[in-house]
């Protein structure tokens, strides 16, 4: 009994004193937190990237109407919208069809436009009722609102970076300025 338990011992300091495979078990330690920082740094730059994008294309979509070039042309909300998705899609391929939701309001002072709306995701689901089309005449104040239905691209992320049900992500942005006095 004296010579197994001594057997033990000497097999238990070979063991502590091995290093073959401690390379392994190290990454096998550090592999899956390392892939999880990397696909979240992956997820967050992409709807960075996206919102970004979104916030260009309404800017330069938003300046047809400010100047009042899209009024003088007879432009609908689907040109607009059409305008829109062709700005958004210069930069990072986005679909719009479905996912893309357009808003143009008029206002009588700024005051009036900032208590406009109630926010359009309730109880996890995106709504558009309410959305119209109205850009105003010369001096008018209008906000231009434009939504994007994000699909969260890694399934681990969804419940950290949805807003809405089905693990997407609704994007907005958000103009607000005075028609130039145009004629």
């Amino acid at each position: 009994m004296a010579a197994a338990k001594s057997s033990m011992k000497a097999s238990l300091r070979r063991f502590k004193r091995a290093r073959k495979g401690s390379a392994a078990v190290e990454f096998a330690l550090v592999v899956f937190p390392f892939f999880l920082f990397l696909f979240g740094l992956a997820e967050v730059a992409m709807i960075g990237f996206a919102q970004t994008s979104l916030n260009y294309a309404v800017a330069e979509t938003a300046r047809q109407i400010r100047t009042g070039e899209a009024q003088m042309s007879g432009a609908s909300a689907g040109d607009i919208r059409q305008e829109l998705c062709d700005e958004l899609n210069k930069f990072m391929i986005m679909t719009c069809e479905g996912n893309l939701y357009l808003d143009v309001d008029r206002f009588d002072s700024f005051t009036s436009a900032s208590n406009d709306e109630a926010d359009p995701i309730q109880n996890g689901e995106f709504s558009e009722s309410g959305f119209g089309y109205t850009p105003g005449a010369p001096s008018d104040i209008v906000v231009v609102r434009a939504y994007y239905r994000w699909e969260v691209m890694t399934p681990m992320f969804a419940p950290v970076f949805s807003n809405v049900s089905h693990g997407q992500r609704i994007m907005v942005s958000t103009m607000m300025f005075r028609n130039e006095p145009y004629q």
